[in-house]
């Protein structure tokens, strides 16, 4: 059964009781509308229990009470959800290679950094090893360099022999193999530039530093994440898309993406990705849209609301106003007219994707041609709130 909050000060003066004994008679703004009507152009509530307030002329007026037609719009779009995520191709978890100490960080959390930038130096004894044997394999290489060039002049003169000739040959190819091996094992281990121990982090490419775990003087190991690196101009909208939907949905489909955060703007996207495989939980298959982020407005964690194209025309949608839709009881719902003068009664509501000039879609609830309130919805429900608190009071 549903609640009624009446404003006792505002009914004495407007002969409105609460028990139902006055007779239907017309809206605030002067229209008409009669039980029949009512549950005409309302859709049956089966989300939850109808919540009443009723309010007299004076009342009505200091809400700024306003009411709109639930009208309908023509889309082929699907409407679905989703999350913003990184381009998993333009993100980087860097950490070290080898076991080392943080000695110097070189950049801050949120830093725009170019590729092979440096974010950290690091020291590890490891490293220190392999380069005292880098260093001692050039030396020897020099060596053996300027002996087998004394040799080639000596074979030429006569004076040395060709198995000296081919020793000293075979001396500077080993000192040349060490040295090769040095600097291969600093490569593997990420330290190919430094001196000493010490070796440096760096960017593989442009973006934003977007985590940095890494703190001077702690030990680092292979399996730590020190930064997070990532080129944001381009992100991922992961959706998913119901069973029922898949035979509509494409890959290279277009898609209009819409945040929270910026109402009414549309980000445009493609499909390029349609799983393979049906979640059996949920019933639904990821599709991934890729989206150009010029100005780094999209965020990854944020939620998305996505209409795909799926094809010309379309069914008609009931659409109403955003301010009309408000939240009572953790239900989306509008406030319509009551069969009575300044009852209005909460319809909930299934709401689907922003159309555009702050306008929403209604999956479920209510039906085209239903008249809610816009102007003043905001103040009914914080009378519906204010009757919460009285009634939690007692």
């Amino acid at each position: 059964m549903g609640r009624l909050v009446c404003l006792p000060f505002l009914l004495a003066l407007s002969g409105v009781g609460c028990g139902g004994e006055a007779a239907p008679s017309a809206d605030m703004n002067g229209a008409a509308t009669t039980a029949a009507e009512a549950s005409a152009s309302v859709a049956k509530d089966q989300h939850g229990p109808t919540e009443v307030v009723v309010l007299d002329t004076a009342g009505v007026r200091l809400a700024g009470i306003e009411f709109d037609t639930a009208s309908t719009v023509t889309t082929s779009g699907l409407a679905v959800t989703g999350t913003i995520t990184y381009d998993a191709n333009r993100v980087s978890h860097i950490g070290a290679w080898t076991e080392g100490r943080v000695v110097a960080l070189r950049v801050p959390l949120g830093a725009q950094v170019g590729a092979g930038q440096m974010l950290a130096l690091l020291e590890s004894p490891a490293v220190g090893q392999i380069r005292a044997q880098e260093r001692e394999s050039e030396e020897l290489r020099g060596i053996a360099r300027e002996n087998f060039a004394r040799e080639q002049r000596l074979a030429a003169q006569g004076i040395s022999s060709r198995k000296e000739l081919l020793d000293a040959e075979a001396e500077l190819r080993r000192t040349e193999a060490a040295l090769r091996s040095a600097e291969a094992q600093l490569a593997a281990l990420g330290a190919g530039h430094g001196s000493g121990g010490q070796f440096g982090l760096a960017a593989p490419f442009a973006g934003v530093v977007v985590a940095r775990d890494a703190s001077i003087g702690e030990m680092a190991s292979p399996t730590d994440t020190l930064f997070t690196v990532a080129d944001l101009s381009r992100v991922w909208i992961e959706l998913n898309v119901f069973e029922r939907d898949l035979a509509r949905v494409t890959v290279g489909q277009s898609v209009a993406v819409s945040v929270t955060a910026y109402v009414g703007r549309k980000f445009p996207g493609r499909i390029v990705y349609l799983g393979a495989a049906l979640d059996p939980l949920s019933r639904t298959v990821p599709a991934r849209v890729e989206i150009l982020n010029g100005d780094r407005a999209l965020k990854p964690g944020m939620f998305a609301s996505a209409s795909i194209q799926v094809g010309e025309g379309g069914t008609p949608v009931v659409v109403v106003s955003r301010d009309a839709v408000q939240e009572v009881g953790g239900r989306a719902v509008v406030f319509v007219p009551g069969i009575r003068r300044g009852e209005f009664r909460t319809v909930a509501v299934e709401v689907g994707e922003p159309v555009g000039n702050n306008r929403v879609t209604i999956r479920s609830g209510l039906a085209a041609g239903a008249r809610v309130v816009v102007a003043g919805a905001f103040a009914l429900r914080s009378e519906l709130a204010k009757s919460e608190i009285g009634e939690g009071g007692r």
